[in-house]
């Protein structure tokens, strides 16, 4: 049993299903500094997916990094006071005026 329970763990850790709310969207994969995130963007919302795993994540770590990568693909500003989330999955409203 054990056995399985290490692979299948391992699985679910690097899931990246988006939220209903970015079901669609087309996925972008992005590396910030050693974190690797699946970026989705709709409409003036992005969602951020940390896929790799890092030894105690912390917000002041993957923050920042997740800030980047929705940026970097949206080519729009995130309103940092709209960011929010865990370290695992991050969301936020874009300004792109």
């Amino acid at each position: 049993m054990k056995h399985v329970l290490i692979p299948l763990c391992l699985a679910l850790a690097a899931c990246d299903s988006p939220a209903p709310a970015m079901m669609g969207s087309a996925p972008n994969h992005v590396s910030i500094d050693g974190v690797d995130f699946t970026i989705r963007i709709r409409g003036t919302r992005a969602e951020a997916i940390r896929t790799n795993f890092m030894p105690n994540p912390s917000i002041g770590a993957v923050y920042p990094r997740a800030l980047q990568a929705m940026q970097q693909v949206s080519g729009c500003r995130v309103i940092e006071d709209s960011l929010r989330g865990d370290v695992a999955v991050m969301r936020a409203d874009l300004d792109c005026g």
